[in-house]
């Protein structure tokens, strides 16, 4: 109720008081100025006055029903005024008092006037790293003030305390939010509702410790949330002493008067050894890293010499002139030249030297001889053994040595092998 009804109603109640008083005085005064028998009759006249006061004071007065924080006390009034009932019920009933913030309610009907007050607290909520203060009243739960405070609760969210619990002053009122995070360690992972805390903080709170050297897949001083995944991985170091060999060089002289393809080791070659001082650092266990901090020669190796003839050799025959011959189709073709030569087979996909895909018809040649993209028509002396049409498209350490005057490609290892190392005429066809 308004403050101003209030006091419109007091002011009522004792300009009532006030009229039957003064009326109650005037008629004293023509009491006392009246003779005998004017005397009695003023005297029967105030004495119904009287009455009808005292009859109207007992109309005035009104049950009222007042409930403090729960609990019922009646009393009677003659003011119908709000404060001045509560007035009156604080100095019957001292437990009861009512602050200027409390929450007041009123009703009435013919029987009596219904007062509600509703005590005022202060409660404070703790959430997400900020206080509020939430004024709050008699009656009303945690969960109340969280709604005024605007806090919205997670599933995994603790709260302190209860939702349901009824609140009092200065109630107290934490949030704990807590998050679903996996943390692997030590070869474990462990599934938890971690509260909001930092990544640092939470693998202290499980009891993980942190070695200076040792990696987290998060920053440490990152917060947690849902489906994080921490992992913990330890590093370890260990320092070791291990002897290696030390790889020979080889030295290669060239000698004019020795055949090309023949070779002299003129000094075996000899692996030395050296002392290795090392720091390996592991992770999980796991070697991934070594670090030279001294080395120690024992022996030092032995270069091998060696010496290659540069001398070529007279093994491929060349007849120059024009002719025919007739394939293995019967069709008979020129040529402008043949060469002669031993001839070997390989095989095994790739590409060739010139970037083709290895296949049957591209040979390898020497192309200082036979010029790369020359066509050609492969056959032994006899014609018993025919290769066939071919483009020299290849290369190899064979004919360039002059051993071969060609490398013929077959599919398969077996038509290799069959093939063997033979004679045969390569045609350079027109």
């Amino acid at each position: 109720m308004a403050r101003t009804e209030i006091a419109a109603e007091k002011e009522k109640g004792e300009t009532m008081f006030n009229q039957n008083a003064k009326q109650f005085v005037e008629n004293a005064k023509r009491f006392l100025c009246k003779t005998p028998l004017k005397r009695l009759t003023a005297l029967l006249v105030m004495v119904v006055i009287t009455v009808s006061s005292v009859i109207t004071v007992m109309a005035a007065t009104r049950d009222v029903n007042l409930t403090y924080n729960g609990e019922i006390y009646t009393l009677q009034t003659t003011s119908g005024g709000t404060q001045d009932i509560l007035n009156q019920a604080k100095a019957q009933y001292p437990e009861i008092e009512v602050g200027p913030m409390d929450d007041i309610s009123r009703s009435e009907d013919e029987t009596a006037i219904n007062l509600t007050v509703k005590s005022a607290y202060d409660a404070t909520v703790l959430a997400d790293g900020a206080g509020h203060t939430m004024l709050a009243y008699y009656g009303e739960d945690v969960e109340d003030v969280l709604e005024k405070a605007g806090v919205t609760l997670g599933v995994n969210d603790v709260v302190e305390p209860a939702k349901n619990e009824k609140v009092t002053d200065d109630t107290e009122i934490t949030v704990t939010r807590r998050y679903e995070v996996s943390i692997t360690a030590d070869g474990e992972t462990r599934e938890l509702l971690a509260p909001s805390n930092t990544v640092a903080q939470t693998l202290e709170d499980q009891g993980i410790p942190l070695g200076s050297d040792d990696l987290v897949s998060v920053d440490l001083d990152e917060r947690v949330c849902d489906g994080m995944q921490i992992v913990v991985s330890r590093v370890t170091y260990q320092d070791v002493t291990v002897t290696e060999e030390i790889p020979y060089e080889t030295t290669t002289n060239k000698d004019a008067n020795l055949d090309k393809g023949k070779t002299i080791v003129e000094v075996e070659g000899q692996v030395g050894s050296q002392s290795v001082e090392k720091r390996q650092k592991f992770i999980d266990g796991q070697l991934v890293e070594e670090t030279v901090l001294n080395t120690t020669v024992l022996k030092e190796p032995v270069t091998r010499v060696v010496t290659v003839g540069a001398k070529p050799k007279n093994g491929i025959a060349i007849v120059n002139g024009d002719g025919t011959l007739t394939d293995h189709n019967g069709n008979t073709i020129k040529y402008s030249k043949v060469v002669s030569g031993r001839s070997s087979a390989y095989t095994g996909g790739g590409y060739t030297s010139t970037g083709k895909p290895a296949a049957v018809g591209l040979v390898a040649v020497n192309p200082k001889i036979i010029p790369y993209g020359t066509r050609m028509y492969i056959a032994s002396p006899d014609g018993k053994t025919v290769y066939g049409y071919a483009i020299a498209a290849d290369t190899g350490g064979g004919v360039k040595s002059g051993r071969i005057v060609a490398d013929l490609y077959y599919d398969t290892y077996n038509e290799c092998i069959n093939f063997g190392v033979r004679n045969m005429n390569l045609y350079i066809l027109e």
